[in-house]
């Protein structure tokens, strides 16, 4: 087993969880605040963990452009180019936020996903404590590997259930999970 096996296998699951609860989901559904107005909305919170994932294991790739950035997902999203890179969103930002459709936020999950399957099938264990190139506004401060990895995976995780969750009170079936 290598170093980035646990987290792979993590991404693998919950990203079926995610495939699931957002396939068939209207665009009214995925403007859906569960929580009420002042709540993140079940579209936004699935581009966010995406735009997350890009960028953690972006930096951690080394790469100058996220996928975000160098196949051009923010014109599919038909959002400035900057947006996500950084910083905090505001409620007005998940407000506005238009999720296009359900087959965008997807396909954009998979974009994100092929660069952490490609950094986690390379990693070795020697490289845990290697320090994280920051080109994409991570997080304030040194980060190695082994802290980014598991910044990113609770960030997803945590997201894709947010994400599975909101889709079954919208169903009215509860948990839409694994």
């Amino acid at each position: 087993m290598g170093a980035g096996d646990v987290s792979d296998t993590a991404f693998e699951r919950a990203g079926g969880v995610l495939i699931r609860a957002l396939t068939g989901m209207s665009v009214e559904q995925l403007r859906t605040q569960p929580a009420g107005p002042e709540s993140n909305s079940i579209g936004w919170l699935s581009w966010h963990l995406s735009r997350v994932h890009d960028q953690g294991f972006s930096n951690l790739l080394g790469r100058k452009k996220t996928a975000w950035l160098a196949e051009r997902w923010y014109e599919k999203f038909d959002l400035p180019s900057e947006i996500g890179s950084g910083g905090r969103s505001t409620l007005d930002d998940v407000r506005a936020f238009d999720p296009i459709d359900s087959q965008t936020l997807i396909g954009y999950w998979e974009a994100a996903r092929s660069r952490s399957r490609e950094f986690l099938a390379g990693l070795r264990d020697e490289e845990l404590d290697s320090p994280t190139p920051t080109h994409h506004g991570g997080p304030p401060g040194p980060e190695t590997y082994k802290i980014t990895i598991a910044r990113v995976t609770g960030d997803t995780i945590q997201h894709i259930g947010q994400v599975a969750y909101a889709r079954g009170l919208i169903d009215e079936h509860g948990w839409y999970g694994a």
